[in-house]
């Protein structure tokens, strides 16, 4: 399943980003001492276990021969997004750093822009689940849609 990528990177993020507050010492302190870089990390972490049990029941539904297209476009589209998020935050928690290749965080960053923008992209696999919620196709064209 497409999914586990983007979860698997998302905690490399954590991973990473977790040593390294730890380690890095700012004003006498680990960086990892700060509150905002506190709630980053349990933000990210919060988000990987998310994309783990959204996953897991992905994979249950399959097993079980239950998992419709809507199930399986909202999993992609909501753990892309999610894992677009934990990226942010990890580079946002490097400050400097979390731009340059030997943090490895914005080649994560770049390595989920794929999975967020061409595995049916973001907005069309929302679309999908919309009109399994709804049972209104919106991404018809309008022509189509017309009684004249």
């Amino acid at each position: 399943m497409v999914c586990w990528q983007p979860i698997g990177v998302s905690m490399g993020i954590y991973d990473m980003c977790h040593r390294y507050l730890k380690e890095r010492k700012q004003f006498g302190a680990p960086l990892a001492a700060f509150q905002i870089n506190q709630q980053k990390l349990v933000q990210m972490l919060g988000n990987v276990q998310a994309m783990v049990l959204v996953g897991w029941r992905l994979c249950k539904l399959y097993e079980s021969g239950k998992l419709t297209p809507g199930h399986a476009s909202l999993g992609k589209s909501w753990i892309s997004l999610r894992a677009r998020e934990t990226a942010a935050l990890g580079r946002e928690s490097l400050g400097g750093n979390g731009i340059l290749a030997d943090y490895r965080v914005a080649k994560a960053f770049c390595d989920l822009e794929p999975i967020y923008t061409f595995e049916g992209t973001y907005d069309i696999n929302t679309l999908v689940t919309g009109r399994e919620v709804t049972g209104f196709a919106s991404f018809k064209p309008a022509a189509q849609r017309s009684r004249m």
